[in-house]
């Protein structure tokens, strides 16, 4: 909670299935009360269509309190493409005077193709009250380093997202398991 508290403008999380990473979002998410701040999506198995993944995009900001404001409603159209469809964001978004988070959960499942890409420039053009949440199962093909230089980037790894043997048997004890030491240090 306190790197995701303390995060720079972008944060990514990354581990592999399973280690908690969206519990950890939608715990913290909860625990901060920032549930009208926060526009979440998830990236579906093998995410290739632009159109599809920003018209979620859009909407899921839109539901956000400062988002139902500044993001216009768009509904799908043969000719509209990716790249369009983040400009126009960019340029709604622009004046955004409060903190909105945009979380985007399995970010591995966007491929390298042009969704990746549009995410990209999203990323490092967007207002600084928008933060980003990236979480994937491994490193993203993603252009942060600059990012990372000029310490607007936050990476929350494996190591990290791993109880201590005291967090794991506090867990534990409060589901009324008892372990002995050498397993609970095996788990």
């Amino acid at each position: 909670f306190e790197l995701l508290r303390t995060s720079a403008r972008v944060t990514v999380l990354s581990g592999p299935a399973g280690s908690g990473k969206t519990v950890l979002l939608r715990s913290w998410i909860s625990e901060a009360g920032l549930g009208e701040r926060v526009a979440w999506v998830s990236a579906r198995r093998g995410e290739s269509d632009p159109q599809q993944f920003w018209l979620s995009v859009l909407g899921t900001l839109r539901q956000t309190a400062p988002g139902a404001a500044l993001v216009r409603e768009l509904t799908a159209a043969p000719d509209l493409d990716g790249w369009a469809l983040v400009e126009r964001l960019l340029k709604d978004l622009a004046p955004l005077g409060d903190r909105v988070w945009l979380v985007v959960d399995d970010v591995h499942e966007l491929g390298p193709g042009d969704v990746l890409r549009q995410l990209e420039l999203l990323v490092l053009r967007a207002s600084p009250e928008l933060r980003f949440v990236l979480a994937a199962r491994g490193d993203m093909r993603l252009g942060l380093h600059r990012l990372r230089l000029e310490g607007e980037l936050t990476e929350i790894r494996p190591a990290d997202l791993r109880f201590t043997e005291a967090e794991a048997r506090a867990l534990f004890q409060r589901a009324g398991v008892r372990l002995s030491g050498s397993a609970l240090g095996l788990l």
